[in-house]
């Protein structure tokens, strides 16, 4: 499994949106629309993908607007759900339930138009209970 994510700050990236501590999180650096991108190197079914969010303590980088895309190409990705956001705090599951190599998480908005987003966990999990792990 690759993940690759469309900007970062220094000392937010990708190491820290895995982390478990919920103090640390991946902050964007570039112009909306954000991404995390996610490949296999196989056909793989995926459940869902979850995102710690938390507006109490991101406020204006926080994601709004989230949307879901996948495919078994990069060509044939496709978006397969969205969601619009109020003042999120804890886990967003973003449902998949699909056999996909390539999935893209796109932040499309933040709350009060903020430009740059703040997501404090990713999880990818093949199940309800059975989570894909990735190492740094």
């Amino acid at each position: 499994m690759e993940i690759r994510l469309s900007s970062f700050k220094r000392e937010h990236s990708l190491r820290e949106l895995l982390s478990k501590d919920m103090s640390e999180y991946w902050a964007t650096d570039d112009v909306l629309p954000h991404s995390i991108q996610i490949s296999f190197d196989r056909v793989r079914y995926v459940q869902s993908v979850q995102l710690f969010l938390s507006f109490t303590q991101d406020d204006s980088y926080t994601p709004e607007k989230i949307g879901v895309r996948c495919g078994l190409t990069r060509e044939d990705v496709r978006e397969i759900s969205s969601v619009e956001l109020v003042e999120p705090e804890g886990l967003l599951t973003l449902s998949v339930a699909r056999k996909c190599i390539y999935i893209l998480v796109v932040i499309n908005s933040n709350h009060q138009e903020g430009k740059d987003s703040h997501v404090r966990h990713l999880k990818i999990l093949e199940s309800s209970t059975k989570e894909i792990y990735y190492k740094i």
